[in-house]
């Protein structure tokens, strides 16, 4: 009961946390715009999310492996929702580059700290599940935030900030609730970086495919879709509809994984990416493209809980927060390097940015086939 809890405690928390961040997002450019930034510096300000959100992942796994994953989530949380209220203060416009590195970070430090804890209250043969979940939660938020908080903005954009502050501040109330969110303290962490690294290399090729292409498809896919005729209304309706399968079947698949063999899923979703990336440069139809991009979401979030509990089984008992977050920033670094290569592929022409998307996916499942050394799983972690 207690893990019962805990798994469904972070499951509300990480849907309040998805919902807080994509009330802001899409309304950080407009809200910089009117204090007067350029298209630069709205790009500048995103870039040093990123960059911090990807610095912050290492770190804040090693501080929750040491310290304690409750203590993490927590500063994390706080430190969001604190940094949501920073926007609303009167600075000159410059300073929201620092606002977004730091706030990007406190995101950041979140991620690694929760999917570490889900790895220690969850037997490993039902890891995918548990991940599988956590997707849907999050995909949960990404559809319901932006409509809620676009809304609200017609009355007046700096309430949405406040009640993207007020959803991270009952995420910290919960996440204090949590039991026994404190890892082992007689474990001995090593001291360098690269063993976890060369442990999970398999893994991080694998997932490089995913990550490309959700860096490169935050740059092209609304440039791509509105270059074909399509409205700011159907670019947000392609969204929603790669998006749906996610919050339906994500924990599904998951569980498929967990029964069949997470390597069959995980290659089937970057086959299955590649694919459709290679068929939408040659699509004049926006219908027709929106209608595979729900096709193409039921198969691309098939692998994706699976390689999240593969990570997890590749952790040494006690390091669950730290190699998470070792793979999450190299995929995090994959996805800035898709956004940025993607967009430079795409003012060459379409067809260029899609298939680098097919080339990156078709190579990592192809080195599936070579054999990855699975650790063997304790009696204590199969009950």
């Amino acid at each position: 009961m207690g893990q019962r809890r805990t798994l469904w405690t972070l499951y509300a928390v990480n849907f309040l946390n998805a919902t807080g961040q994509w009330f802001f997002l899409p309304l950080l450019p407009i809200f910089l715009g009117r204090k007067g930034g350029s298209a630069a510096l709205v790009g500048v300000v995103f870039a040093a999310g990123l960059l911090a959100n990807a610095a912050a992942r290492y770190p804040a796994g090693w501080a929750a492996d040491r310290y304690g994953t409750r203590a993490v989530l927590v500063v994390s949380m706080l430190a969001t929702a604190a940094l949501f209220l920073a926007y609303l203060l009167p600075l000159p416009v410059a300073a929201f580059i620092a606002v977004r590195f730091l706030h990007g970070a406190a995101q950041g430090g979140y991620f690694p700290a929760a999917n570490g804890l889900i790895a220690e209250e969850t037997p490993a043969g039902q890891r995918g599940r548990a991940f599988g979940n956590m997707q849907a939660t999050n995909m949960a938020g990404m559809l319901i935030g932006p409509a809620i908080g676009g809304f609200i903005a017609l009355l007046n954009i700096g309430t949405a900030f406040v009640i993207a502050a007020a959803l991270s501040a009952v995420a910290v109330a919960a996440l204090a609730t949590l039991p026994d969110a404190r890892v082992h303290e007689d474990v001995e962490l090593p001291t360098h970086v690269k063993r976890v690294v060369l442990r999970l290399l398999p893994l991080i090729v694998l997932g490089a495919g995913t990550s490309y292409m959700i860096g490169a498809y935050d740059t092209i896919w609304s440039l791509y879709l509105t270059s074909r005729g399509g409205s700011t209304f159907a670019v947000g309706l392609s969204f929603v509809a790669f998006a749906l399968p996610a919050l339906f079947l994500s924990g599904l698949a998951g569980s498929l994984g967990d029964r069949f063999g997470p390597r069959r899923f995980i290659v089937a979703g970057l086959v299955s990416t590649g694919v459709f990336a290679g068929l939408y440069p040659f699509i004049p139809s926006v219908p027709l493209l929106i209608g595979l991009g729900l096709v193409e979401g039921i198969f691309t979030i098939s692998g994706l809980p699976s390689i999240m509990a593969e990570v997890s089984r590749l952790s040494e008992p006690g390091q669950y927060a730290r190699t998470q977050g070792v793979y999450q920033t190299v995929q995090t670094a994959v996805q800035i390097a898709g956004a940025l290569l993607g967009g430079t592929l795409f003012t060459v022409g379409a067809p260029y940015a899609f298939l680098s998307i097919t080339a990156i996916c078709l190579l990592g499942a192809a080195t599936a086939f070579v054999p990855i050394p699975i650790k063997a799983v304790t009696a204590s972690e199969s009950t």
